[in-house]
């Protein structure tokens, strides 16, 4: 009986506003488990060095306080709070007999290919109830990293849009330019400085005081800095968008596209961009299969696919971008995701058939 009141809930993580997608991302997750029946509990960013571990427990249950035994709640992870307060949330859950899906955003342990110092993140996934991972590639990896949890697949990040004005992000054949455009935080990509292909690129985001005097210097790169999420969606031009992270000293981004979903591409998709990826990237193969954009090796490959696909692929592609686009706008991804996880914690037992499309092309599927 308790199975059949429970309520569902989702976490968002309050922060100030920013120019990258850790916000974002977040909201629109949040945003879409409100629409199909669930209910936030806001959880604010904080420093929490020299607070006991009684007041991190009762900052939580003053978040949860609503939230029942039998209950469920989606985590989105990480709540970028310390890794004492992660453990602690799901500990205070279990505890009061509520289950905990965890909706990973990042993994560091993928990201930097060691253990992070700041919590035990595998020891964290396998105490949630169910993971939402990015795809099945990243699944695999974590399964031989000790990850025991069930794991349900989100596959891409939906990009909401507040109008659905689908015709104003459709992309017209005639409109099309053969360049690419960038947009994200820089710093991950720094090769942009140094950039020297034929292929026109513009470039919006992040960078530092050094980055930004070399994009500036450079005149095969047409800079135009930092834009909020609405003013980027308008002077983003119609040309290929292109997902393509370089390594840090902190992180190894290129590396890390192994197995995520990068926020860019969902981004460039659901505003009628085709997009070029990494080809041994996560998203490739779904990139790849239907029709949405290009994967390559390197960028040194760039000039010659921009300029070498026909009219008629591009415009083949152009289309295909744009019925897919609706997807990721109307939140499809992660309602999936979601419905997925619920069916896991309420009837783990439960076999679905896999084959509920009648033909042999499923749109999502993938060789990961």
């Amino acid at each position: 009986m308790e199975n059949l009141l429970m309520k569902k809930w989702i976490t968002d993580i309050v922060q100030g506003r920013t120019f990258d997608a850790t916000r974002q991302a977040k909201l629109d997750i949040a945003r879409i488990g409100q629409a199909t029946g669930y209910q936030v509990a806001n959880i604010f960013r904080y420093n929490d060095v020299g607070e006991s571990d009684e007041a991190v427990t009762s900052r939580i249950d003053g978040i949860t306080a609503a939230v029942s035994p039998g209950d469920f709640i989606v985590y989105q992870y990480p709540s970028l709070n310390s890794g004492r307060f992660e453990m602690s949330f799901v500990d205070q859950m279990h505890r009061r007999r509520v289950k905990m899906v965890c909706l990973i955003h990042d993994s560091e342990t993928l990201r930097n290919q060691k253990m992070p110092t700041w919590i035990d993140e595998i020891g964290f996934f396998n105490k949630c109830d169910v993971l939402i991972v990015h795809n099945r590639r990243m699944a695999e990896q974590l399964k031989k990293d000790g990850v025991t949890t069930p794991m349900v697949c989100q596959y891409l990040l939906d990009y909401l849009d507040d109008n659905h004005d689908d015709d104003r992000y459709y992309t017209k054949p005639e409109e099309f330019k053969r360049g690419v455009v960038l947009a994200g935080n820089i710093l991950k990509s720094r090769y942009l400085a140094d950039w020297s292909l034929k292929t026109p690129i513009t470039v919006f985001g992040v960078t530092d005081d050094e980055l930004d005097k070399k994009l500036a210097a450079n005149p095969q790169v047409d800079f135009r800095g930092q834009l909020w999420r609405w003013d980027l969606i308008q002077e983003m031009p119609r040309t290929f968008g292109l997902a393509w992270d370089s390594d840090t000293p902190s992180y190894r981004y290129n590396d890390y596209t192994h197995y995520n979903h990068p926020h860019k591409v969902s981004m460039y998709l659901s505003h009628g961009l085709p997009v070029i990826v990494w080809r041994q990237a996560a998203v490739a193969d779904i990139i790849v299969q239907n029709h949405l954009g290009i994967a390559i090796d390197s960028l040194d490959e760039l000039d010659d696919v921009v300029q070498n696909i026909s009219d008629d692929e591009l415009a083949d592609m152009i289309d295909h971008v744009n019925e897919f686009g609706k997807l990721i706008r109307d939140g499809w991804f992660t309602r999936q995701a979601l419905q997925a996880a619920e069916q896991m914690l309420v009837s783990p037992g439960l076999t679905i058939p896999t084959d509920l499309r009648i033909d042999q092309d499923h749109p999502f599927s993938t060789k990961d």
